[in-house]
């Protein structure tokens, strides 16, 4: 099976057992069937306030996905909606890295910091 529909080069993903998740070149995110291949949603940046630059890692819990970008930010979307539900900037430079549990995120960056976020907050 191939999942086709971004316009520019996969740079990242995750899975888990009913979905994928890619990240782009071309600034968007994808939600992926697993079983079927169909693409569930899109977050095109340019509607719902998404990354602005390469899309670089992303990580997903059971509802979220977090995802990192040359943006500079770290957005958390609801995994189900696409719905954005925090925009986290601090560094200055793009986001290269990040991880999580249910109480921080921490990320790395270009701008040669590693950061940790209370996610408690988000």
């Amino acid at each position: 099976m191939t999942l086709t529909g971004h316009q520019d080069a996969v740079t990242c993903l995750m899975f888990d057992s009913t979905r994928v998740v890619s990240g782009s070149l071309d600034h968007n995110l994808k939600f992926w069937d697993i079983h079927s291949g169909l693409c569930l949603n899109t977050i095109d940046w340019k509607k719902a306030e998404g990354h602005t630059d390469v899309v670089r890692c992303l990580q997903a819990d059971s509802w979220r996905v977090v995802s990192a970008a040359d943006d500079r930010t770290i957005k958390v979307w609801n995994l189900e909606t696409g719905e954005r539900l925090v925009t986290l900037r601090n560094h200055t430079d793009g986001v290269t890295c990040l991880q999580f549990n249910d109480f921080i995120i921490v990320s790395g960056s270009y701008d040669k910091s590693v950061k940790l976020w209370d996610f408690s907050s988000c």
